[in-house]
């Protein structure tokens, strides 16, 4: 989409945090009444985060100003806007990752006594290995592939979350996990 008048400014200097999609076939600024814009708090404290011209077609939001409240969202009679919300900074909960330049895992699904854990999502993206990690088969080294922690270390990472108590329980094999096969071709007879 093709940014146009006060939109450009900064925009390539700053980082958004969230992307803002708007879908150019249900977006009618004509029929609306501007929702959108008159609802949007960034617009009420005179910025332009979004920008609705006269012989626009579609509704124009920045990222960067966007501070991802969905009021917009909401207020949109047509459903014409989503606004994606991304993660800033997962530098520091980096789970596991196989070497230099290679796959990051951030974070881990939080398992819950009584209750199954199904992961689904596309190919990639780190389902398998968070099941390893969560089964005890892979020991999860927190980023640091070159001189991977302990379990002590692991659990003071993970201390104060329901995965430290989790990981305690799967090294003093008080809890086995059960993890369903990913290729059931290959499950022996």
């Amino acid at each position: 989409m093709s940014r146009k008048g006060p939109l450009q400014k900064n925009e390539e200097t700053d980082k958004p945090l969230r992307i803002a999609i708007v879908e150019k076939d249900r977006c009618k600024p004509k029929n609306c009444g501007l929702l959108c814009k008159r609802s949007c708090p960034v617009n009420k404290m005179g910025k332009q985060c979004i920008v609705v011209e006269a012989t626009s077609t579609i509704a124009e939001i920045s990222e960067v100003l966007c501070i991802g409240c969905g009021i917009c969202v909401k207020k949109c009679p047509y459903d014409a806007i989503k606004i994606i919300n991304l993660p800033s900074n997962l530098a520091n909960e980096c789970t596991h990752r196989y070497s230099m330049n290679s796959f990051k895992l951030h974070r881990l699904p939080t398992p819950r006594t009584g209750e199954v854990l199904g992961l689904v999502g596309t190919n990639g993206i780190g389902k398998s290995t968070a099941l390893k990690v969560l089964a005890g088969k892979l020991k999860p080294n927190l980023g640091k592939y070159d001189a991977p922690p302990d379990w002590p270390s692991i659990l003071q990472y993970f201390r104060g979350s329901e995965l430290q108590n989790y990981f305690t329980k799967i090294l003093e094999d008080n809890l086995k996990a059960v993890v369903k096969p990913q290729y059931v071709d290959q499950i022996p007879r």
